[in-house]
């Protein structure tokens, strides 16, 4: 591999690991059209290759969020555990309905989610699906900042299997999905979202990789200078995330979220 070249999938590694750590998502939404239209990857070993990233980007990012004391462990793996049933039956069944009418539909979704998150011009009463459960949390931080809120597992746990079902079907990462979901239907402060997201990502990520691995979908000379920035971006993006506001947090992943919807927009169309 030239040196070019290699520095550049070093540098690209380190931005998609700090912008997706600060979000708490894996990235994978960037990499893996990437991949396909720069590098003229097959589509499946776009998302393996992938799939190897956002593991590693997850991971990095989840060590340092663990280490300033915002990850919610208890809810975090229990999530887990849902999305990856929901990513199962995503894959049986994406060959089954009709993707452009579902891409249609699942786009405008996610523009109301991001213009939530932007400008909020709907009113908390439009979104106040996040209804206060019976479920109460306290998490105080590395820094003695205390979080406490309430939520329901219920709800929580039927939103998991649902990213993970979505997720599937669209080959996005499911952070994307679930730290909206998270602070708008769940009321998680953003915060502990974003850090208890990227954990969520360690398991439902390498569930991904290890069926892609076994399959040969994943090239390793793009996967390795890639991981190795993701693992060194995430670690500034986790940095970052202490200096940062977490309603400027949530304007950035509206953005992010706007940008998804019209990529899928423009394919369904």
């Amino acid at each position: 591999m030239e040196l070019i070249l290699l520095l550049f999938l070093i540098i690209l590694g380190i931005l998609v690991g700090a912008f997706g750590t600060l979000i708490g998502v894996g990235g994978g939404f960037i990499i893996v059209p990437l991949l396909i239209l720069i590098y003229n990857f097959e589509p499946k070993i776009a998302v393996g290759t992938s799939l190897m990233i956002v593991f590693l980007n997850s991971f990095s990012g989840s060590l340092a969020y663990i280490k300033q004391k915002r990850v919610d462990f208890k809810v975090g793996l229990l999530f887990a555990l849902l999305t990856i049933p929901g990513a199962l039956l995503g894959a049986y069944i994406v060959n089954y309905i009709k993707s452009n009418l579902f891409k249609a539909i699942f786009s405008l979704i996610l523009i109301l989610l991001s213009l939530q998150l932007i400008i909020k011009p709907l009113g908390k009463k439009f979104f106040n699906l996040k209804i206060n459960g019976t479920h109460h949390r306290r998490i105080v931080n590395g820094e003695g900042n205390i979080y406490e809120y309430s939520l329901s597992l219920t709800k929580g746990l039927l939103i998991s299997f649902c990213v993970g079902f979505v997720s599937s079907i669209f080959g996005v990462g499911g952070g994307i999905i679930h730290v909206p979901a998270m602070i708008l239907l769940l009321g998680f402060p953003t915060h502990i979202a974003t850090a208890t997201s990227h954990f969520i990502l360690i398991f439902t990520s390498i569930t991904g990789v290890l069926t892609h691995a076994s399959l040969n979908n994943v090239k390793l000379n793009f996967a390795i200078p890639i991981g190795f920035g993701v693992i060194i971006g995430a670690q500034i993006g986790a940095f970052l995330s202490k200096k940062i506001k977490g309603r400027f947090i949530e304007k950035i992943l509206g953005l992010t979220l706007l940008m998804l919807a019209i990529r899928l927009m423009l394919e369904a169309f």
